[in-house]
């Protein structure tokens, strides 16, 4: 298939992804208005994911696709793993938040247009001589836990925003139950605190055990979600790989 050459430029870092030549014009004009915007990637892998993220906010899925292939070409994501990837590009957290939140911004498209590239097997779940062990643990240290789910939540959007919706709803409807409304006076609707701004409730609301058990538990699940769809297995065939 004939290809052209789009040139992404922002900053001083640029990257040259080739599309089918019946895509280049709409790729271009995107290229050209996200060189416009004023944020400044610090690298190469960088400027190629947020590039991502904007054909996935303004493009077409064919876009997408192509800009997507490009730099599963270009880094090597159909068989090392994206997290291997920004490990060894030695990213920052600031820069690697951005790169896989660009990568995964195409996931559902992706996925309705074929199938997402699933790396190697991890070398931990690739021998049967290694036993292992799944724990889940409490709060990070932090003042406020939520900031953990904020990460997730931002960079795994679209693996994460059905699940948590669901969640949520179910934990806030639980939170009415006339039993136990009074220790939950601000609810427990974790989604709306995690989308709209200025209504997430005060860290001692947070902290009360009431509110931070189960919401701790819902950021372990949510680890668990990210998991196993990055490892393109069913939740039933991660947990086989427990022993």
């Amino acid at each position: 298939m004939a290809e052209r050459i789009v040139r992404v430029d922002r900053g001083s870092h640029s990257s040259e992804i080739g599309v089918a030549i019946e895509l280049a014009d709409n790729v271009q004009a995107l290229a050209n208005s996200f060189s416009a915007d004023a944020t400044q990637p610090h690298s190469a892998i960088e400027l190629h994911a947020a590039f991502i993220q904007h054909c996935v906010d303004f493009g077409s899925s064919e876009v997408v696709l192509a800009v997507f292939d490009s730099f599963c070409l270009t880094y090597g994501t159909a068989t090392s793993d994206i997290h291997v990837v920004v490990w060894t590009h030695g990213l920052d957290e600031a820069a690697a938040r951005c790169v896989l939140k660009g990568y995964f911004s195409a996931w559902s498209i992706v996925n309705n247009h074929g199938t997402w590239p699933t790396a190697s097997t991890p070398a931990l779940f690739a021998s049967d001589s290694v036993g292992l062990m799944a724990m889940f643990g409490g709060q990070r240290g932090t003042s406020n836990y939520l900031d953990e789910a904020e990460w997730l939540f931002d960079v795994y959007h679209p693996l994460l925003t059905d699940y948590v919706s669901r969640m949520s709803a179910f934990l806030h409807r639980e939170s009415q139950d006339k039993r136990v409304s009074f220790v939950y006076p601000k609810g427990l609707d974790v989604f709306t605190w995690l989308t709209t701004v200025n209504t997430m409730p005060d860290e001692l609301y947070l902290l009360s055990i009431p509110v931070c058990q189960p919401l701790v538990a819902l950021i372990q699940l949510m680890h668990v979600m990210v998991l196993y769809k990055t490892l393109g297995v069913s939740p039933g065939d991660l947990a086989k790989r427990f022993k």
